[in-house]
C-alpha cells in the first residue's frame, strides 16, 4: 500500500514542501493545472472561507493543542501565488482507491487512478476541516488508531529526513 499526495502548484513549490515537511518527494505530485482537483470535483469557491466549519475547525485545533502545528507553519509561511489565481480558493480532500489488481495503493503514476475504485472520499468543506484520519485507515483495511494522530515535532522530522 502506498500513500501519495497531489497538490496544486509547481514542482519547485513541491520541493519546498518536501524540505519543510520531510514528505517523500517520490510520493508527491505537483498539479499546476488542477487536473486531479478538477477530476475529483474538489470544492473551489470563495464561499469555502465563510463556512461556519472554518472557525469551528480552527477553534478545535486551539482547544486541542493551542493550534501548535498551525502556528508552527505560520512562523515559516511565505506568501505564494498559485499558478492560477482561482486555485487560492481550492479546498482539498482525502481519498482511498482500490486498483484493478485488488491492491489499495501502489500508485507510481497518478494516471493509475483512472479506473480505480473509490473506497473512501472526503471533500474538505472549508479551510481548517480535514478528513478523520481513522476513517481513512479503516477504508484502507488498516486498524484505526482510536486517538488523534500525534504531531511529530519539527526537530524529529528533520532527523528522520536526514537519516541515510
Amino acid at each position: 500500500m502506498d500513500l501519495v499526495a497531489v497538490s496544486i502548484g509547481t514542482s519547485e513549490r513541491a520541493k519546498d514542501f518536501v524540505r519543510e515537511t520531510g514528505f517523500p518527494a517520490e510520493r508527491l505530485f505537483a498539479d499546476p493545472e488542477s487536473a486531479a482537483y478538477d477530476a475529483l470535483r474538489l470544492n473551489k469557491s470563495l464561499a469555502n472561507f465563510s463556512q461556519k466549519s472554518t472557525p469551528e475547525g480552527i477553534m478545535a485545533r486551539i482547544q486541542r493543542d493551542g493550534a501548535a502545528d498551525l502556528l508552527g507553519v505560520l512562523r515559516r509561511w511565505k506568501p505564494w501565488i498559485p499558478p492560477k489565481p482561482e486555485q487560492g480558493f481550492q479546498q482539498g480532500g482525502a481519498f482511498v482507491f482500490a486498483f484493478s489488481d485488488g491492491t489499495r495503493g501502489d500508485a507510481s503514476e497518478i494516471e493509475l487512478l483512472r479506473g480505480a475504485r473509490t473506497l473512501y472520499r472526503f471533500y474538505d468543506p472549508s479551510t481548517g476541516v480535514s478528513a478523520p484520519f481513522d476513517d481513512m485507515l479503516v477504508a484502507a483495511g488498516l486498524e484505526p488508531l482510536g486517538r488523534e494522530v500525534e504531531r511529530v515535532p519539527r526537530s524529529e522530522r528533520e532527523k528522520v529526513a536526514k537519516a541515510p
